[in-house]
């Protein structure tokens, strides 16, 4: 069994701690036993990436899914869920809300976007932001799948409260939900969920022409009262296990590094150590394999050069003219900065930015990609309105393509780093059926 799962075992038991009954009495006897060096000299037996306090081990991922998919299911079907089964559901709902997003957004500010076009970039943009979930579907990526999930439904609520509802407790009941699962995704994966910053600008829009009275504003905290009661369960949380309301476990997990001497947050800021591991994260180059798939994981920007459409389009006047007669000016600039800012955390938060990490800022890359480009496609003549479109769907194919080769990459324990034989025959079908055989 899983964390996910032992821990959803561990709460119907009554407890907060995987209750495991092998503690090594060589780790509890080490002055730090976070010290990766010190756990190898003295031969501990542990269990790892756990996190591991005052004698117990417990999960420092998020613990939303717990409650959102874990415990339900147990008490259903009286069975456990995989965490596999999990990220393919999380997964499943993000994509749910990204067709169901752009579609909104396509109805709301660019209504002659072709259908073609909209669902050329929704599957490629899908598979972008999820195609290493989907490739190794294990514990990590359980919490991000379901960040991102209550992330796209939560940008969902609060856009259709603000540029499509237009009765005013319409908007603060679509709101509410907005701030409920952008809450949540704190107890997911809290960089993540750092692009609830999205609602500042939307609250500006939304308050711009209105008169601020004493209703409006209970009903405004009203659609925010889930961040204080989200936030104020996870602090309660935090504290009950740590001895401290802000610390998810980050500092005492036993895995690669001794992150319990980190220090604060902001200690480990070094200007520019940080700028370039912020610009390796977006624009790092590893050269292509000679062996198949032949990719390699590369910077987000180049993983996925589609990405980059936005700071061209932007640079239209057509463009720019459409974001302020939709009052997006503020939306589409926040949506340039937050994965700066989520770069920034993870850079600083991590002992190492892994591949998986891309998937924090995967999915508001493909949202600002997507509204640059349908306010680009508005502007457009007919006839070149077409072209672009028939352009833009090959390239959306063509980003599909690529991520199905990336899914096919030995890693992180996926499906082709356990079976081979599956990559072989894979290799021998890309190969025009070449020496493909069953056995």
């Amino acid at each position: 069994m899983n964390q996910y799962e032992l821990l959803a075992e561990s709460f119907l038991e009554g407890h907060l701690y995987i209750d495991y009954d092998d503690i090594d009495p060589k780790l509890l006897a080490l002055d730090n036993p976070y010290d990766p060096d010190a756990r190898e000299a003295a031969d501990v037996s542990f269990h790892w990436d756990h996190a591991f306090y005052n004698g117990r081990y417990y999960m420092y991922f998020g613990v939303v899914p717990v409650f959102l998919l874990f415990l339900p299911y147990r008490f259903i079907t009286g069975m456990s869920l995989t965490t596999y089964h999990a990220t393919q559901i999380f997964a499943a709902l993000f994509i749910c809300g990204v067709f169901s997003l752009f579609y909104m957004l396509g109805k709301a500010f660019f209504k002659r976007l072709s259908l073609g076009l909209y669902l050329s970039l929704s599957a490629a943009f899908s598979f972008i932001s999820v195609w290493y979930a989907v490739s190794a579907p294990a514990l990590y990526c359980t919490a991000i799948t379901a960040a991102i999930c209550l992330e796209i439904w939560s940008f969902f609520f609060f856009i259709r409260a603000v540029f499509v509802c237009e009765k005013e407790s319409t908007s603060i009941r679509y709101a509410f939900f907005g701030s409920l699962t952008g809450a949540l995704a704190f107890g997911c994966r809290p960089p993540i969920a750092l692009a609830n910053l999205f609602v500042l600008p939307l609250i500006a829009v939304f308050l711009k022409g209105r008169k601020l009275t004493l209703r409006l504003g209970k009903q405004l905290f009203l659609a925010a009262s889930p961040y204080i009661m989200v936030g104020a369960l996870l602090m309660l949380y935090n504290y009950a296990r740590f001895d401290n309301p802000f610390e998810f476990g980050q500092a005492y997990q036993l895995t690669i590094a001794d992150q319990s001497q980190y220090g604060s947050f902001l200690s480990r800021f070094q200007p520019l150590k940080t700028f370039d591991s912020i610009c390796k994260f977006f624009v790092s180059y590893t050269p292509m394999s000679d062996q198949f798939p032949f990719v390699t994981f590369d910077g987000i920007l180049l993983n996925f050069p589609i990405l980059v459409l936005p700071f061209f389009g932007i640079a239209s006047e057509g463009v720019r003219g459409e974001i302020r007669e939709n009052r997006l000016r503020h939306c589409i600039m926040s949506l340039f900065l937050i994965p700066l800012l989520i770069a920034f955390t993870d850079v600083l938060w991590a002992p190492t930015v892994l591949e998986r990490y891309h998937m924090d800022v995967y999915w508001l890359l493909c949202l600002l990609c997507f509204l640059v480009t349908g306010l680009y496609y508005q502007n457009l003549a007919i006839k070149t309105a077409k072209k672009f479109s028939c352009i833009l769907s090959v390239w959306a194919f063509l980003t599909t393509c690529k991520c199905i080769f990336m899914f096919l990459v030995p890693y992180d324990y996926n499906f082709t780093f356990y079976y081979v034989e599956a990559l072989e025959k894979i290799r021998k079908i890309f190969m025009l059926g070449r020496g493909v055989g069953l056995y």
